[in-house]
């Protein structure tokens, strides 16, 4: 019976894990993002260095679609406006196909599939917040007309508060998110702005990676909850599936 619970309760944990608290489109299907032999599945606290190239994607579940999308965005750009953040679009891959892989799906990009944002690693800058969650879901475009793809790819040229669910919305596939994930990457600090009363200028240059974009200044909060407010209320949703779990298991 015990062995039961701790299943059970480990289950709920990663389900809880898919998304960040507070995102939107948000999805409780696992998405296995691998930086090489790092797993940064689940919320897992990871380094610069190792999230420095694109990942590899998978499901444990096989995915039914025949294409897909993934967005990986970076949700805690800090900006000059204290306890306000904003987001960055760092990567957008259109056009990924499945490959089988036991009773999960592999995902691949063919070679002739051009990245919409190509990517560019995670470099938080020495200021508030010095940890940034970085969040990636994936989206089945099987049934995507060109239109539709057209929308997500047109977003993609603006990196900067960049809005997941209204880029979703717009190309009508808000319904269409099959599997997320989330992993953060920290400065070391101290923060410059902690120390100093508040430093200006830019956070982020996506144009120093592979030759990508232009310098880019984090501008105001665009409807995304403070990091503070987010992870409490991950917190919150913690506790009470780990409630949840516990009552079913004393019914035992």
């Amino acid at each position: 019976m015990l062995y039961s619970f701790v299943t059970v309760l480990a289950a709920a944990t990663l389900s809880l894990a898919s998304t960040p608290s507070g995102f939107t489109p948000a999805t409780q299907n696992p998405l296995t993002v691998m930086f090489g032999k790092t797993d940064g599945t689940g919320g897992k606290e990871l380094t610069k260095a190792a999230t420095a190239n694109a990942p590899t994607l998978s499901t444990s579940k096989k995915l039914e679609g025949k294409s897909f999308a993934v967005m990986m965005i970076d949700l805690d750009i800090p900006t000059d406006t204290a306890g306000k953040t904003n987001t960055l679009l760092h990567w957008m891959q259109t056009g990924l196909t499945v490959a089988a892989s036991g009773a999960g799906s592999a995902l691949t990009v063919p070679g002739t599939v051009k990245a919409a944002a190509p990517y560019f690693g995670p470099s938080p800058p020495a200021r508030t917040p010095l940890q940034h969650r970085y969040t990636e879901i994936l989206v089945d475009t099987s049934a995507a007309t060109p239109d539709q793809l057209k929308v997500l790819t047109d977003a993609a040229a603006n990196r900067q508060g960049f809005q997941a669910e209204a880029v979703l919305t717009k190309a009508k596939l808000q319904d269409k998110v099959v599997a997320g994930n989330f992993f953060t990457v920290s400065n070391a600090g101290p923060a410059a702005d902690a120390t100093k009363g508040g430093a200006k200028g830019n956070s982020t240059t996506p144009g120093t990676a592979k030759g990508t974009g232009s310098a880019t200044n984090p501008g105001k909060q665009t409807g995304l909850p403070v990091k503070g407010e987010a992870w409490s209320r991950q917190a919150s949703g913690m506790l009470t599936g780990i409630a949840v779990v516990a009552a079913v298991f004393f019914a035992l």
